[in-house]
């Protein structure tokens, strides 16, 4: 592409993620768009991440902030200081083909209505599967879990072209997903109570109640380790998990809809945590409980909880509308194209 094309900024979010920065910077020198320039946003890190892109990675602008703000925070504050046309988010524990941002700007130059766009994710470790973040594109069912296409819940699928097709999706991962820098800013960027889990979902939530498009774009595609700043299965990240979906239910459904959602939540949750104490896994149980006293915290006390506009999950197309839950733990049902 010419250099008439537009301006790309890959910014990645840092914290202490050295080894990750030493595979990825020097691949991102070989990208075959014209028109791009990487920002490292360091979220205070204590390793030697910022010292290493300074003296090895000139060409790399580091922004380095005062403090770990998280995921949502970090990049709230980098990307405020970015100029590009574009943004590219994307972890650093991730590896790229040369040729994966064309795709992705040629289906966002082609349709402006097109907030975020994300490419297909497949897994580090085996790239024939699919990986975990956001595989062939993020979905949602009527309770407001989030699923995604080549993968539910914990079981993800192989990637045998079944996914092939561009398709409107309802969230795109925080892992690599081009964002207009203009709809990130309409929404005043992502909500920063999250710190990490769940704020690309409700970001993608209000854009689409604000009439835009989240889509998914299998000509690019990375490849992602996953759980470079959190493990997959730590009690940790089931708290951020329950706690953050449950606030942004919360926050984007309107109160009609949440008369009979949040009793349904909270009944499904509370039998995960029978489950988890069932299984011996008292410190997930202990992390599901601790996520809804943090919730009914923020619900009371936290003052900018709403969205400028809300919209009913029932009312948005691309929203499966019936239980994922049921569909994959009682109905055993693994693949999304079996739903």
């Amino acid at each position: 592409m010419s250099k008439s094309q537009p301006s790309v900024a890959i910014a990645i979010l840092n914290w202490n993620g050295l080894k990750f920065l030493q595979q990825l910077l020097p691949e991102l020198k070989l990208l075959t768009y014209s028109n791009y320039k990487v920002y490292v946003i360091d979220n205070h890190s204590s390793d030697e991440s910022v010292n290493y892109c300074k003296q090895n990675h000139p060409e790399v602008q580091t922004l380095v902030l005062e403090d770990n703000y998280g995921f949502a925070g970090g990049y709230n504050r980098g990307l405020a200081l970015i100029e590009e046309d574009y943004y590219l988010i994307m972890n650093s524990d991730v590896e790229v083909p040369i040729s994966f941002i064309e795709p992705l700007v040629e289906m966002m130059e082609a349709d402006k209505n097109i907030a975020i766009c994300q490419p297909k994710l497949l897994a580090q470790l085996d790239k024939t599967m699919f990986e975990h973040a956001g595989a062939a594109g993020g979905m949602m069912d009527l309770l407001g879990y989030p699923f995604c296409r080549g993968r539910i819940f914990e079981y993800t699928e192989a990637d045998n072209g079944q996914y092939n097709n561009p398709m409107e999706i309802f969230w795109a991962t925080g892992a690599c997903s081009m964002v207009r820098k203009e709809s990130y800013w309409k929404v005043n960027g992502m909500y920063e109570y999250f710190f990490m889990h769940s704020e690309e979902i409700d970001m993608c939530w209000q854009l689409i109640a604000h009439g835009q498009k989240i889509v998914y774009c299998p000509a690019s595609f990375i490849y992602h380790l996953g759980g470079g700043s959190l493990s997959y299965h730590t009690p940790k990240k089931t708290y951020y998990n329950f706690r953050n979906n449950l606030v942004m239910i919360v926050r984007n459904s309107p109160w009609h809809q949440l008369l009979w959602l949040v009793p349904i939540r909270f009944a499904l949750d509370m039998l995960a945590v029978i489950v988890f104490l069932i299984k011996e896994n008292t410190s997930n149980s202990r992390a599901v409980l601790g996520a809804y006293k943090d919730f009914f915290k923020w619900l009371i006390k936290d003052k900018t909880k709403s969205p400028e506009l809300k919209i009913s999950l029932m009312s948005i197309p691309i929203v499966y509308k019936k239980s994922i839950v049921w569909q994959h733990y009682v109905k055993k049902v693994q693949f999304y194209t079996n739903l």
